[in-house]
């Protein structure tokens, strides 16, 4: 059954079935109960292995998409400049075509491509929505050398997006290098950076994601694509049978230093069992924990059971140090 769009703090089911409802037999928004905990189910393409002599290189890409519908994802991203190809201005035929696909499968879509603005070349990425209307544009702000002698770099400032299930970033491949930018990003409310690129960038990617406690989705021309959770770990990838991966990600997931937290995580997993995924980051003393239930959100177990997110926790701890160092240093002052 084909998922039915909700608002805001959208809950999508995780569970597929085979054929789509007729549109009289879909409930309406007024019929629905929005869920607490937030999941988004994201798709990622490589361009990898394409099978491209008879077609062309977009034709060839929307194979792995239209198969990745199969997943009924809420966003699906694309690769950077995936049609490989001259500017084209925007709208144009790239997002007219992607604009319909979006639609079809109420979906955003992360459209990547050159652009050209008023003489101007830019690589950028295109946001569309489900209803396939533009709602966001990211220009690639830290360029190569090489393109930069064709192309003019974005803003300084990276943007961030709305979406009616969170609020998500956009960075481009060279952009990896910049980690200042991927930390503005968090500053910003990103929960997810979707990251269009030429390559991997593998172990860059897992240390972003657990560096700013977000999801990071790649999406590549060559070698393979990949999803990383919030730790960091790898969740989903391409490879040489599947153009194409995806995942259902937990937007409410948090991470928590193990202190004061080991008895409550046992507490936890003997009352809700599994309605919850407690996961240990044993190397780390870390804990993940995330719902899997839609009327049961993070934010709801962190008030029962008094529990310090890590960024949090953190914090705490450095306010405690500062004030320990200037009550030592008037101590030392004073003698």
């Amino acid at each position: 059954m084909k998922r039915i769009f909700r608002p805001a703090i959208l809950i999508v089911s995780v569970c597929l079935v085979a054929a789509a409802p007729a549109e009289a037999d879909r409930p309406t928004q007024a019929q629905t109960k929005p869920g607490r905990n937030r999941l988004v189910r994201v798709v990622t393409i490589t361009q990898a292995n394409l099978r491209s002599k008879d077609q062309n290189v977009f034709d060839a890409t929307l194979v792995w998409l239209n198969r990745a519908a199969s997943f009924n994802p809420d966003i699906a991203c694309l690769p950077e400049t995936f049609p490989r190809k001259g500017a084209e201005t925007v709208p144009g035929p790239t997002t007219e075509k992607l604009a319909e696909w979006a639609r079809e499968h109420s979906c955003y879509v992360i459209c990547p491509l050159k652009t050209k603005v008023r003489g101007k070349v830019y690589n950028s990425a295109i946001l569309l929505d489900r209803g396939g209307k533009i709602v966001g544009r990211y220009d690639k702000m830290h360029l190569t050398e090489g393109e930069l002698r064709g192309m003019t770099p974005g803003q300084a400032d990276p943007p961030v997006f709305k979406t009616d299930f969170g609020t998500i970033g956009i960075q481009i491949c060279f952009d990896v290098n910049w980690r200042d930018t991927w930390r503005r990003l968090k500053d910003k409310g990103a929960e997810i950076v979707f990251w269009p690129s030429a390559y991997p960038a593998d172990r860059q990617l897992s240390a972003l994601a657990w560096m700013n406690r977000f999801y990071v989705v790649s999406s590549t021309w060559d070698r393979f694509a990949s999803i990383y959770d919030i730790a960091g770990d790898t969740i989903a990838t391409t490879g040489r049978f599947q153009g194409w991966a995806g995942a259902a990600l937990s937007l409410d997931k948090r991470l928590f230093e193990i202190d004061y937290h080991v008895s409550k995580m046992r507490k936890i997993q003997a009352k809700y069992g599994e309605r919850v995924k407690v996961t240990w980051l044993h190397p780390e003393d870390w804990v993940t924990l995330e719902s899997l239930d839609e009327t049961l959100s993070v934010d709801d177990l962190i008030a029962e059971y008094k529990l310090t997110p890590l960024d949090k926790y953190h914090a705490r701890c450095k306010k405690a140090i500062d004030q320990a160092r200037k009550k030592n240093n008037t101590a030392t002052s004073d003698q």
